[in-house]
């Protein structure tokens, strides 16, 4: 009898939203730290799980992080947006040009992140109201952004002086004792997004258009408004990130960014978010975000090349992304105990 409550108990803990990827993320850590302690002879102590490195994983993905979270929101609708990193590569330029030509850091801050929430508008509008296929339309998108932050920066490394804003510097590297201000943006964003899905009725519309569009307009849910909104909201996201990447680093590749969408799309699957829509949550994201980074981390504490890490991402992503799709047509890898 408490035999099958505690596997009851299991079951119920493994089957909470996130909880086996979180589970997975664990024993992952755990084996990187026992290969690194066979690696280095098991000389000193921590290694992968000291807690420096685990803080740097930490820092290493928030801004990856809270772009996801804005993904969240589209990839539940049954949408998707390629466009993020070649977005997020603009912005930076964008504030770098801003913060060279005003030092003033309401200008930077706010003109950033409008002019994200009008790279999300451009595609929330062709998505929605023009009605192309997101795939096709942020792919294309992509390629615009990516060319319009070579024109605006020449070509050329933009940098902002040491000297600029306080403010601005602030804005991204103020800390809290021991806690860094990007963990606070990373946290509010979270709980901000996380709030809109959970306890609003937006929320709730997004989920049901994800899992049946036709049901959603015949119930009478504003689709095009909904998916724009879900752009737009990306669009600050990525507009807030590159705020706090230019406020840490002070200077703008016209060409760093580029691909940061597929990690982005990685943590918000591993994540549990469904691709075909309906499914997912920002508690989830984050799991896949800390799992990313894990993995990322790992693969460069071990030296793995750049390609061969990114073939086992690759391997990953067409892993989870199979057994969702097995999922959705009812196929189970094992049979439950009756």
């Amino acid at each position: 009898m408490s035999k099958s409550k505690s596997e009851s108990g299991i079951r119920s803990i493994l089957s909470m939203n996130g909880a086996s990827v979180f589970l997975a993320m664990v024993v992952v850590a755990v084996l990187f730290e026992i290969i690194l302690q066979i690696m280095k002879g098991g000389a000193g102590g921590l290694v992968f799980l000291a807690p420096s490195n685990l803080a740097s994983i930490l820092r290493q993905q928030l801004y990856i992080g809270i772009i996801a979270f804005g993904m969240t929101l589209i990839m539940i609708t049954g949408n998707i947006d390629l466009s993020v990193g070649n977005q997020l590569t603009f912005l930076c330029c964008i504030c770098a040009i801003i913060m060279i030509n005003t030092d003033n850091a309401l200008y930077g801050i706010v003109g950033t992140i409008l002019a994200g929430a009008l790279c999300g508008l451009f595609n929330g509008f062709l998505v929605s109201y023009v009605k192309l296929n997101s795939f096709i339309t942020t792919l294309g998108s992509s390629s615009i952004f990516s060319a319009l932050a070579l024109m605006v920066s020449a070509g050329t490394v933009l940098v902002i002086p040491n000297n600029c804003s306080r403010a601005f510097q602030w804005f991204g590297t103020a800390t809290f004792g021991p806690i860094s201000i990007l963990i606070v943006w990373f946290v509010l964003v979270a709980i901000i997004l996380g709030f809109v899905l959970s306890k609003t009725v937006y929320g709730k519309q997004m989920y049901v258009i994800g899992s049946n569009p036709i049901a959603a307009r015949f119930a009478g849910i504003k689709y095009r408004r909904n998916v724009t909104i879900a752009y737009v909201i990306t669009g600050l996201c990525c507009g807030l990130a590159a705020v706090v990447t230019m406020a840490n680093v002070k200077s703008s590749n016209p060409q760093a960014a580029s691909g940061a969408e597929m990690e982005v799309i990685l943590c918000v699957v591993l994540g549990g978010c469904a691709v075909n829509g309906g499914k997912g949550s920002v508690w989830g994201t984050i799991i896949g975000v800390l799992f990313y980074g894990v993995l990322s981390n790992g693969f460069t504490m071990l030296s793995l090349s750049g390609y061969m890490r990114w073939v086992v991402m690759g391997l990953i992503m067409v892993v989870v992304l199979s057994m969702d799709a097995l999922k959705e047509r009812g196929i189970t890898l094992w049979k439950k105990k009756q």
